[in-house]
């Protein structure tokens, strides 16, 4: 449950007595945070709670500013609220939503459309997402805590620096990005014969490449390199040139050696992700070799 704590916070932004706050049941937790759902007056909202270590992670200021370009864009306008200091984020409950599937068509062309339309939007953020650099403080971290690393750790580590020396040499633009891009952070409303998507969870966005949330979509999917590739093109709307697919395949690996990384460091907190830990090292072993080799013959990418 929420507690009194968060029962306060929840009456101090909605202006409502305490005795307003009339249920909080806990939704599935996430694989970051833990979030209920509260009713108020018989509006239904979604409270956050920050998960464990999150603060050294997570850079709120900066997740509190993208939302409100989300808002303002309408890709998440179910914000309300968020404290920058200690994590904790209101939001409107939406009701009836259908899972997001990286299999239906209608879903992921709507996926891609708001990919485009954040990372056209011409908004600045102050603050980066770079995932070198995120992985290097993870990284860090495990080896603060005397965490003991995997057999393939460094092999893997030193493929993922080669491949970020490749991508910075394409000289892509950084833009608002989400970096967390992929299935769960997706809410699906289909209302009779319209459908809209909500891009949520705004927590790790900032200023980054493009290719950021192409590849952490990729790499948190089952897909068959194929219908990555078919991804992407339907990001680009067109068939991508050599050197963009190269691009992109390159940032499913180092997405998915960020996120294994990233899942470590949840182990070594006592909050470890399952299945997901295993699905990011393979995603990052498979498309490093590939990207690799494109980027050493793009000829290959025909």
């Amino acid at each position: 449950m929420i507690g009194d704590q968060g029962i306060a916070n929840v009456c101090s932004v909605l202006g409502c007595a305490s005795s307003a706050v009339a249920e909080a049941e806990p939704i599935e937790e996430g694989l970051t945070n833990s979030s209920y759902k509260v009713v108020v007056d018989g509006s239904p909202y979604v409270y956050r709670v920050p998960g464990v270590g999150t603060e050294k992670i997570i850079d709120r200021r900066s997740e509190t500013f993208s939302q409100g370009v989300a808002r303002e864009l309408g890709i998440d306008d179910t914000f309300v609220f968020e404290d920058e200091k200690s994590g904790w984020k209101l939001s409107r409950f939406i009701d009836g939503c259908l899972p997001f599937d990286y299999h239906n068509p209608e879903h992921v062309a709507g996926a891609m459309g708001i990919a485009r339309k954040l990372h056209g939007c011409g908004v600045q953020s102050k603050w980066s997402f770079d995932l070198g650099e995120k992985t290097a403080e993870l990284d860090g971290l495990l080896n603060e805590a005397g965490y003991e690393l995997p057999a393939d750790y460094q092999a893997l580590s030193s493929m993922a620096s080669e491949l970020a020396a490749c991508a910075r040499g394409d000289g892509v633009p950084q833009v608002l990005c989400h970096n967390d891009f992929y299935e769960p952070n997706f809410l699906v409303k289909c209302d009779q014969d319209s459908l809209k998507l909500y891009l949520i969870d705004w927590e790790y966005s900032a200023m980054a490449d493009y290719a950021s949330d192409l590849g952490t979509f990729i790499c948190c999917s089952d897909y068959t390199v194929d219908e990555a590739l078919s991804a992407i093109s339907q990001y680009f709307g067109r068939t991508p040139t050599k050197a963009e697919k190269a691009h992109c395949l390159a940032y499913v690996s180092l997405a998915a050696w960020y996120w294994y990384v990233w899942a470590l460091y949840k182990d070594c907190t006592g909050d470890p992700v399952g299945d997901w830990q295993e699905l990011w090292h393979g995603y990052a072993s498979e498309y490093g070799s590939l990207a690799l080799e494109a980027y050493e013959s793009k000829d290959n990418l025909a």
